[in-house]
């Protein structure tokens, strides 16, 4: 252990800015069905060409965070005016950080490029118009019950809490 002391906040408004910047894990759509199909499977019909199915996650998110340095303590306001050259600035490894609070716009011209795979994620309550036509047939006439769930896309963001490390790379990507 490190033994580094923990400052706590004492300001509710700061508490509240950082817990509102919490998403949690990427909400994902796989592909619904798929049968593998090799030597290594009881059912093999070598007939047919061999596939083998694997998951992969790719974005390593846990374990590119579990390397950063965590914030313990200094924590104040800054001041409103910050600019964007400021925040392109700020060296990688700087020993403070910065959360901002933003707008983001999400050009339309990006939107191809970044479909696959968006930037700026965001907490959304998922509502049944929500969903494409075929997971409400899924559904058949099953009740659905709405969830919140961390979604790449590509709407422009109002308010969106960002760690600057994740808005410089915004910035210059688009």
């Amino acid at each position: 252990m490190t033994d580094q002391p923990l400052e706590l906040f004492t300001d509710i408004n700061m508490h509240m800015f950082i817990e509102k910047g919490i998403r949690g894990g990427i909400s994902v759509i796989t592909k619904r069905f798929s049968q593998a199909n090799n030597k290594y499977l009881p059912n093999f019909d070598a007939s047919k060409s061999n596939k083998h199915i694997i998951y992969l996650d790719c974005n390593n998110l846990y374990g590119a965070s579990m390397v950063e340095s965590l914030p313990y303590g200094g924590f104040e306001w800054i001041s409103a005016d910050a600019t964007l050259d400021w925040i392109q600035s700020i060296p990688q490894d700087s020993s403070e950080g910065y959360i901002f609070e933003v707008d983001v716009k999400y050009p339309e011209e990006l939107h191809d490029f970044h479909n696959d795979y968006p930037l700026a994620p965001e907490k959304m309550d998922i509502k049944f118009e929500d969903l494409s036509e075929f997971s409400k047939a899924v559904l058949n006439g099953m009740k659905y019950t709405p969830s919140t769930k961390l979604v790449p896309n590509l709407k422009d963001k109002k308010n969106y809490i960002t760690y600057y490390k994740n808005l410089q790379f915004y910035l210059k990507h688009g």
